[in-house]
This record gives structure tokens, sequence and C-alpha cells, in this order.
């Protein structure tokens, strides 16, 4: 009886969408996710708050990717035609945190209803997958929220202050005619 409850347990598939949150000893992670309509791949929305806080967008496919250089990833959301990019492939799965890219995405999925991801994998081969979008934008913004960005803003990073350079004034009467 135990046994066929567990196996019952293991067979669950997991909430779509559901935000879960993991506190390690430096950092924070807040996520969701839902599994490919074939069951073959993860679309995750991430936010890691440690010493900087970053989100990004993960594609997670079942037996994982070798680690390669970045590869072309496009969506394609409610056939509202491709978006894509070259993310990061540092093994198992792939990812973008760039700014403006998930700011972009993570709005489209937001409020998606189909969500299309082809990933050219590192053995040059296309992976196409479907993806049922969130009910409602709510697991996405709550997601963004942890990380302090809003739905739809691309957030504003503290940019590192030039340096000012030393020059000597000019005058009128220093300066250099040609």
């Amino acid at each position: 009886m135990l046994l066929a409850l567990l196996l019952q347990v293991a067979a669950t598939p997991p909430v779509p969408w559901l935000v879960t949150t993991k506190v390690g000893a430096a950092s924070t992670a807040t996520s969701t996710s839902v599994w490919s309509d074939d069951g073959k791949a993860r679309l995750v929305v991430r936010c890691d708050a440690a010493k900087e806080k970053i989100v990004s967008i993960q594609f997670i496919p079942r037996g994982g990717f070798p680690a390669a250089q970045p590869r072309p990833v496009s969506m394609n959301i409610d056939d509202n035609g491709w978006l894509g990019a070259n993310w990061q492939f540092p093994g198992s799965g792939a990812f973008t945190s760039q700014d403006a890219i998930v700011t972009t995405l993570a709005a489209q999925i937001a409020h998606g209803k189909a969500i299309k991801v082809r990933v050219m994998n590192p053995d040059n081969t296309p992976v196409d997958v479907t993806f049922t979008g969130p009910p409602t934008d709510a697991p996405v913004t709550r997601v963004l929220s942890a990380c302090g960005y809003q739905l739809g803003v691309v957030p504003p990073r503290s940019a590192v202050p030039l340096a000012t350079p030393t020059a000597a004034a000019v005058t009128p009467a220093t300066a250099v005619e040609e």
C-alpha cells in the first residue's frame, strides 16, 4: 500500500507555474517553471538573489545539453513572430540573463498561452518544444519582484562611474592654432 502511494506521488507531474523559493547560505533562488507539452523540456523563469540580483530565462531538456559556446534560441509566443538571441550553454541546459532580453521574454511569457521554443543544440540540430503559458501573469511577476524587477521594465543597473580625465585647462592664450 505504501509503495503504491509513493509511486502515485512520484508519477504526479509538478504543478505548472508554481512559484518556489529556495534559501541557501549565500543566496536565495525564486523560480517558476512549466514542463513542455510532450514532457521533454522545462521552461524556467528564475531570480537569483545574492550580492547581485539576476533574473534568467532557462530551457532545460531532459537529458541536458553538453556545455558549449553561446548558441541560438528562439521563442514564438502566441504566433506573434520569433524572438531570438544567443543563449549560454553551461551544461545541462541553456539560459539568458541579459536584462533587455529577459525583460522582453518575461513579459511575453507572462501573457502567453502557447510558447514555442526552438534551440539549436550543440550538435547543430534543432530542438522544438511547446509550452503552455501561465494562467495569469502572477507567477512571472512574483519571480521578477523577488529580484526587484518589474514586468515589462528593463531594470536600471548602477553604471560604473567614468574616470574623469585630468587635463590642463585650455585658455585662449595657451590654445594652439593650426
